[in-house]
């Protein structure tokens, strides 16, 4: 139907086109009128204008009842295709987020943050506790901390002074890779982010707590293996708790660490005395033991004051009182020599401790106290032991 309607429009045009040409081709240009009688030409020429006017009027109403025709059709094909179509949902408000009452979104807020000492298992990672409380109106998501590295620093450890080496228990074995916080050794750790995963809810208004382990490579001592390191780590660090998707963020304050255990060992006076005392102990009872060995073999006993061993070839080299449970070290044949070491090794690590800021938290001030206290009563130490 609208292709009909659209060819017949068309003819109406083209046919009102025509007769206007013909109207054109019949009017004389100006140039070619005589001077002739104008009366009967007139006349004539009026009758076709008007016959010309007549038949544009009659087929401008049929073209206007045509372009009428046409329009109600598209109308109609617009309708059509309308009601043939389904209906478009509404568009849909944005959800609104649940909130309390009063209005009021989560608020996380620290209560308390610590890392206990662990003395009777100084040797395992140090726990950062955690408690956190949830002052708003409703639940967060704990996503993720980030644990940053301010700072860090390794001290050497201030351990036992033994004539042997103690193989008798195990042999100390780096942490598994198992903890939840792994931090870089401290000679590339200043600066450093670690990211770890959280899947905490606080509800609005309720408390939680929650630890996070932190561990770092440990070396162990060359002299004990069996859970002794050979340098501390300390790290001071600042946690970072993002939660809810605008991953909001709960503030803290610096922390220090002590890896492993937590635990600083500070020589102090006191304890250089009591380790001394003991590894003379421990040297006298190895020299008994083995004299009584030689003894029992009809050999006479070695003069450990006027003349004492040197090294293992002085000695016979199947004595049981050098080998068994233990491995004589060569603090055993130079005592002396061992006792001035071990003072040079608690000088280094007290100026090493006192050269850290004395602001330090955790107690590491404290430490920083006593590493500087020592190295004032080292000299009064060293002459008691030439």
């Amino acid at each position: 139907m609208m292709d009909v309607l659209i060819g017949v429009s068309g003819a109406v045009i083209a046919a009102a086109i025509g007769a206007w040409a013909v109207l054109r081709a019949r009017r004389p240009r100006r140039a070619d009128v005589e001077a002739v009688d104008a009366t009967p030409l007139e006349i004539a020429r009026q009758h076709e204008r008007d016959a010309m006017q007549e038949f544009v009027r009659g087929h401008d109403e049929d073209a206007r009842r045509l372009m009428t025709e046409l329009q109600r059709a598209r109308d109609q094909a617009a309708r059509e295709r309308a009601t043939s179509q389904p209906p478009q949902p509404a568009p849909r408000a944005p959800a609104r987020r649940a909130v309390s009452p009063s209005g009021e979104g989560p608020r996380v807020e620290l209560i308390d943050v610590s890392v206990p000492d662990r003395p009777a298992r100084w040797m395992d990672p140090p726990v950062v506790d955690l408690k956190l409380r949830n002052r708003g109106g409703e639940s967060a998501v704990l996503k993720r901390m980030v644990v940053e590295v301010l700072w860090a620093c390794r001290i050497t450890a201030f351990g036992d002074l033994l004539p042997y080496a103690d193989t008798s228990g195990g042999v100390w074995l780096p942490p598994s890779a198992t903890y939840d916080v792994e931090l870089p050794e401290p000679e590339d750790a200043d600066g450093t982010r670690i990211t770890v995963g959280l899947s905490q809810v606080i509800g609005a208004g309720e408390a939680d707590r929650f630890h996070v382990r932190l561990n770092t490579e440990i070396p162990p001592g060359d002299d004990y293996p069996h859970e002794a390191p050979g340098a501390i780590s300390l790290y001071m660090l600042r946690l970072h708790v993002l939660y809810n998707a605008d991953d909001r963020q709960v503030k803290f304050r610096p922390l220090a660490v002590a890896c492993p255990g937590n635990l600083l060992p500070v020589p102090t006076k006191k304890a250089i005395r009591k380790r001394i005392t003991e590894f003379r102990a421990k040297v006298d009872e190895l020299r008994r033991r083995i004299d009584q060995e030689m003894a029992t073999r009809g050999m006479e006993p070695s003069d450990w004051i006027a003349n004492p061993p040197r090294t293992p070839g002085d000695l016979p080299a199947d004595l049981d009182a050098l080998s068994r449970g233990y491995r004589v070290n060569a603090n055993f044949w130079d005592p002396k020599g061992a006792i001035r070491l071990f003072l040079d090794d608690a000088e280094r690590i007290c100026r090493e401790i006192s050269q850290l800021p004395l602001d330090l938290p955790d107690g590491l001030d404290r430490a920083v106290s006593v590493a500087r206290t020592t190295l004032g009563e080292l000299p009064a130490l060293r002459r008691e032991n030439s």
